[in-house]
């Protein structure tokens, strides 16, 4: 057995973009390099957050004394990832739902009322869908 660690930032990335790839083929997006390098575009987007992408777009800051709204945050990202907006919510619910197909009941119900009651967000999607993979083991 090894010594080594477990590269968990690695093993984040990957799930991160395991979602996004799941989601663009969800969309009908082919695999050709355009695609991967959006998707990989989206990729840092989400492990940057907001406030990492607003640094990473730091030159607008820096031309302008004040700081970016929200709004202008947004529409830089876009232009700059040649993205598209995302709903987080609509894309949580998404994920949920396409996850809880073949669970029980019982757990079905429970994870739907968490959704819900909004305890799934995208900070803790992964670990979410991770559950259910494993309850669906049972």
């Amino acid at each position: 057995m090894s010594d080594k660690q477990p590269d968990w930032d690695k093993i984040t990335e990957g799930k991160i973009r395991h979602g996004i790839a799941v989601e663009a083929f969800s969309n009908g997006m082919e695999l050709n390099a355009d695609n991967m390098k959006t998707m990989e575009k989206w990729v840092q987007f989400v492990i940057h957050g907001y406030d990492g992408i607003k640094e990473i777009l730091g030159e607008h800051a820096e031309a302008n004394s004040k700081p970016m709204t929200a709004e202008e945050t947004v529409e830089e990202v876009k232009e700059k990832f040649d993205g598209k907006e995302i709903d987080t919510d609509k894309y949580v619910t998404e994920q949920i739902e396409k996850a809880v197909i073949g669970l029980d009941r019982k757990n079905k119900n429970i994870v739907m009322a968490r959704l819900r009651d909004g305890k799934i967000t995208t900070d803790n999607l992964g670990a979410c869908l991770d559950r259910i993979t494993e309850l669906k083991k049972v």
